[in-house]
């Protein structure tokens, strides 16, 4: 029997070494979602227990926010909310909806096409192994990662003080919500030639279930089956629990991975349904500048972070009234963050998300670089007249603007929804002050970024610990009762607490020293570095 003709009759063939192998090589992606997913709801249940110890602040809690229709339509509904649980599932909220997804289709690209795109799946499969067993082991890693996930966070919720039934049948639903997002990214690993479109159409799908369930549940439709994300909060963990949303997550997940497994076998080795665009036979001069290339490259990631930036901004614009009421009305809830005003806290939870996106540009432009760099290309563009030194310049310069435009056009956006549709007292120049007060930070950030690009492609994965730690402190510093320090690390709260508080100019100054510095050594560092490539 010929190899070709043995791959076909076993097309799981080597599935065991395979999944081995991928244990071995690739343990640290779903290890990272396994501490994330347990990191974030146990920081989550430990505020809500500072924040609401007696249960006369829990039943005020359920009477006011609880049967908030904007909060129902950002965190999804919220079900036993005079239990520390209840109010639990419900603050893990918008973040856990998002971030879980997330997880899963990122981590299911990973394994898959990531690996396809190096090269490694084609050589493994030149052997006695399968065409499936590749998309078999990362589906096995998947389904190991999500028990994981799912023992690890019962025993943690529990150790936490919450009923250990109700804990494990939320694990049981945060388990099933990343293996059901995971198996929609292994489907778009095999539809898509490249990951990196394989995690642009991701995050448009999870977009696209989450406002399918935001709208939902903000119209109170009895629809919540429409949208996977609905799926989550109907499990009612800490009420009386339901079995029927596990089901379907399971089911979908086999229906995806059969989808993605005949894909699999009708295609070519590296090739995919959905392939990339061509470029035009001839370039233009100006398309050489390093600034033009960068733009080019980043466009579609910076115009989805400042899609989805500003769509968040605008959502809370228009809700920023109700938003307000509800946080007026809950004293436990404004004390707990450290506030005095309830529309401080709708401005300062925009902001953070303002400036979460525009450093997640600057990131992927760091990104973008190494993988230009660890396929040669750079290489390859370097060996022109164009030197390193305006590449350099020319393509920082391009990303950190990007960065800069997100922020802006999303402060914008927040001030004038805010004007127009919720609170004329609050004048748009106010709005656009404090976006770009924090514009220090966000170009800092985008320094860092240009840093770790100069040590080399390995290093641009830690561009998300600085922009990861801001989103900790904006959204759970109190809650998790975070020291002095620990919240300094952030750039942004080093900057102050607005609209609170004004912008410390030194500390602006600072940060714009600190940022000029950075650039120059990047500058410096990649300028006197071999590439890794080319």
């Amino acid at each position: 029997m010929t190899r070709s003709a043995h791959r076909r009759s076993r097309p799981l063939a080597g599935l065991g070494r395979m999944t081995v192998l991928g244990l071995r090589t690739s343990w640290r992606g779903p290890a990272l979602v396994a501490v994330i997913c347990i990191a974030l709801v146990v920081a989550i249940a430990v505020g809500v227990e500072g924040l609401y110890p007696t249960w006369a602040q829990r039943v005020e809690y359920a009477a006011t926010a609880g049967v908030s229709g904007i909060s129902t339509a950002f965190n999804g509904r919220g079900y036993a909310l005079d239990t520390l649980g209840g109010i639990t599932g419900v603050e893990v909220g918008f973040m856990g909806q998002l971030l879980f997804p997330i997880l899963g289709v990122v981590t299911a690209i990973g394994l898959t096409r990531r690996q396809e795109e190096a090269g490694r799946t084609e050589l493994l499969t030149a052997s006695r192994v399968g065409r499936l067993a590749p998309l078999a082991a990362a589906a096995l890693l998947l389904v190991l990662t999500c028990a994981v996930t799912t023992a690890g966070l019962t025993v943690s919720m529990a150790a936490t003080g919450l009923p250990v039934i109700g804990s494990a049948w939320y694990a049981a639903g945060v388990g099933a919500c990343v293996l059901f997002f995971a198996a929609v990214g292994l489907l778009l690993g095999e539809l898509c030639q490249q990951a990196r479109t394989a995690q642009q159409l991701g995050l448009g799908a999870i977009s696209v279930a989450y406002l399918t369930r935001f709208v939902i549940d903000a119209m109170g439709w009895d629809a919540v089956w429409v949208s996977p994300l609905g799926w989550l909060p109907e499990v009612r963990a800490f009420d009386s629990p339901r079995a029927w949303p596990l089901v379907a997550y399971c089911l979908a997940s086999v229906a995806l991975l059969a989808v993605a497994a005949a894909v699999a076998v009708r295609r070519d080795a590296g090739a995919g349904v959905i392939a990339p665009r061509p470029g035009p036979a001839r370039g233009s001069a100006r398309a050489a500048a390093s600034w033009v290339l960068a733009l080019r490259l980043e466009r579609t990631v910076t115009g989805t972070c400042l899609t989805l930036v500003c769509l968040w901004a605008l959502l809370i614009g228009l809700f920023s009234q109700e938003m307000t009421e509800v946080i007026a009305a809950n004293p436990s809830m404004l004390a707990g963050m450290g506030l005095e005003h309830a529309s401080d806290l709708v401005v300062q939870l925009a902001a953070i998300i303002m400036i979460v996106g525009s450093t997640s540009a600057a990131v992927q432009g760091a990104a973008h670089l190494a993988a230009e760099e660890s396929s040669g290309r750079l290489g390859l563009t370097l060996s022109t007249r164009l030197g390193r030194s305006r590449f350099w310049l020319g393509w920082w310069a391009a990303t950190l603007l990007s960065a800069a435009c997100v922020l802006g056009l999303s402060a914008s956006v927040l001030g004038v929804s805010i004007w127009g549709v919720a609170d004329r007292s609050v004048p748009v120049a106010s709005v656009l002050e404090v976006g770009w007060a924090y514009l220090p930070p966000v170009v800092l950030i985008g320094a860092l970024q240009a840093l770790l690009a100069s040590l080399g492609p390995r290093w641009c994965a830690l561009g998300w610990v600085p922009v990861a730690w801001t989103a900790i402190v904006g959204f759970l510093a109190e809650a998790l009762r975070l020291p002095e320090w620990a919240r300094d690390l952030s750039p942004a709260h080093m900057v102050g607490k607005l609209p609170v508080d004004d912008p410390d100019p030194q500390v602006v100054a600072g940060q714009c020293a600190a940022a000029v510095v950075l650039l120059a050594l990047s500058f410096l560092v990649f300028s006197r570095r071999s590439l890794r490539a080319g």
